[in-house]
């Protein structure tokens, strides 16, 4: 480079180069400190979620638990052993329901085996009479009387025929044996009297029923033992497909215990009877 004649120092350029830096890899630590942290923050979002599901009995009592309250553990330890007994409780209570309903079925084969000794007995007053039949079911011992031989009733009236009454009087004596609350029940088929009748088959199946009771009592079954006496008309058939089917016009008889009804769970001496209505004068009954 050539001099300035007037400035004899010589000019230095000086070029500098940038250094290229090597990026230093720090790895994925911040990915494990971020991913505890997240869970840490989760862990306590959970906490407090259990925390307020807690009832504020349970929480007091936690709270006394640390202070130190003596007195508060010592009523958890009460309350646990009252739990126990209650429990306890609970377990026989179920064992007693269990023996009480095996009596109960042995009470109901016991007076069913009564009633078929009775129908062996009486060979000839059932071979003259309507047959029997006994069902067990959820209401307890039933017993029909239902008209497949010849009537029960004179036609349509509540006024017996002879045999059946001698039968019904005849079941008095082993019903009355037995420890069962008893039920009557009138039925009828689907016949109706003539129309404007003001006597229906309702009035007819409850005289009925009404009628069968007084026979039972007769035959020595006891009046406290009586529990309900209905009338159902034509509205429980025993054959469904032919309403005017004679075995639909029926008398059952139902053994059971005061806790097996239904009616009124509350009252074991209720009586739900249907009295008898009489049928107004001059008007003939037009039931075929």
């Amino acid at each position: 480079m050539p001099l300035d004649p007037k400035d004899p120092q010589p000019i230095v350029y000086v070029m500098r180069r940038a250094r290229k830096r090597h990026k230093v890899s720090h790895g994925g630590q911040w990915k494990i400190a971020y991913a505890d942290f997240v869970t840490a923050m989760m862990v306590f979002f959970l906490i407090m979620w259990i925390v307020s599901m807690i009832p504020q009995t349970q929480k007091d009592s936690i709270a006394d638990y640390f202070k130190g309250n003596s007195k508060n553990q010592v009523t958890d330890s009460t309350a646990n052993a009252i739990g126990d007994d209650k429990s306890d409780t609970k377990d026989e209570t179920i064992i007693d329901d269990l023996e009480e309903a095996k009596l109960y079925l042995e009470r109901l084969k016991e007076l069913r085996r009564e009633i078929e000794a009775f129908i062996k007995d009486n060979a000839d007053l059932m071979k003259n009479s309507n047959d029997l039949l006994i069902e067990e079911t959820p209401d307890g011992l039933t017993i029909t009387l239902a008209e497949n031989k010849k009537p029960m009733f004179v036609l349509g009236s509540s006024t017996l025929e002879a045999t059946t009454a001698q039968v019904l009087q005849k079941l008095g004596k082993p019903l009355s044996s037995s420890r069962f609350k008893i039920k009557v029940e009138g039925h009828t088929d689907a016949s109706a009297y003539r129309p404007g009748a003001t006597y229906t088959n309702w009035e007819l199946s409850a005289d009925r029923a009404n009628a069968a009771r007084r026979e039972l009592l007769a035959g020595g079954l006891s009046e406290s033992k009586i529990s309900q006496v209905i009338g159902y008309a034509d509205n429980n058939l025993f054959v469904k497909d032919d309403p005017r089917n004679p075995l639909n016009r029926r008398i059952t008889i139902t053994a059971f215990t005061p806790k097996a009804k239904v009616s009124n769970p509350n009252s074991e001496n209720a009586k739900d009877i249907v009295f008898k209505v009489e049928p107004p004068k001059g008007a003939a009954p037009a039931k075929p």
